[in-house]
């Protein structure tokens, strides 16, 4: 008895850091004066950004457009290949890496680690960004990373992902770009990722330097 006490109290403190580092994201505001055609119009590629930060509720509605659920049976914005819901989103900032949670509209921290520049890799200009959207695929769900299913629907899904994403930026006044370039080894190191998840995509995410 003696030595299940303390595995016990390991995993009680555990669950009890999980449930305090998991933060609820402010009730996504969905009314924009931006019509569709108004954000496909105004859509367009940035590379440089101010140092202003990224509020709340700004970021709460941006993540909801990325994969936020949409309707009461749990799908969401974004469609994946057999409604698989395969894409993690991951806000990555100076204070660190959160996870998106769709379900329950939270953030739950990764890691206290800055890993943009990581995310930036040769591409410096970009690095500056208040923040990067990490987009990443658990091929797990269609057969494992190497298989061809996983390797396409993977891809496949994070680009539906990246359009919401590009859409909800132009709509908000945000500037972003999707990029494939980062240094993916040190980010599954960090985000403590497994074999089978893709790192697809990221989108530097700020206000455009005018």
């Amino acid at each position: 008895m003696k030595k299940i006490m303390p595995l016990a109290l390991t995993m009680i403190m555990s669950l009890s850091a999980t449930a305090q580092d998991a933060v609820r994201l402010p009730e996504p505001d969905k009314t924009v004066s931006m019509t569709l055609f108004d954000a496909l119009q105004n859509r367009h590629s940035v590379r440089e950004f101010t140092a202003q930060d990224i509020s709340d509720d700004t970021l709460s509605r941006l993540l909801w457009a990325a994969t936020g659920v949409n309707r009461g049976d749990g799908r969401m914005t974004a469609p994946t290949a057999v409604n698989a819901q395969d894409i993690s989103v991951y806000v990555a900032s100076k204070q660190g890496v959160s996870l998106y949670r769709p379900q329950d509209h939270s953030l739950l921290r990764v890691t206290d680690q800055d890993i943009r520049k990581e995310v930036a890799a040769r591409q410096v200009g970009v690095a500056g960004a208040p923040i990067f959207l990490i987009i990443v695929s658990d091929a797990s769900k269609f057969g494992g990373a190497s298989s061809e299913n996983g390797k396409a629907f993977s891809r496949e899904d994070a680009a539906y992902v990246s359009q919401n994403i590009n859409l909800a930026a132009a709509a908000l006044g945000l500037g972003t770009v999707p990029r494939h370039i980062m240094n993916r080894e040190a980010i599954s190191k960090a985000l403590h990722l497994g074999q089978d998840h893709i790192i697809v995509l990221n989108h530097p995410i700020g206000y455009p330097k005018k």
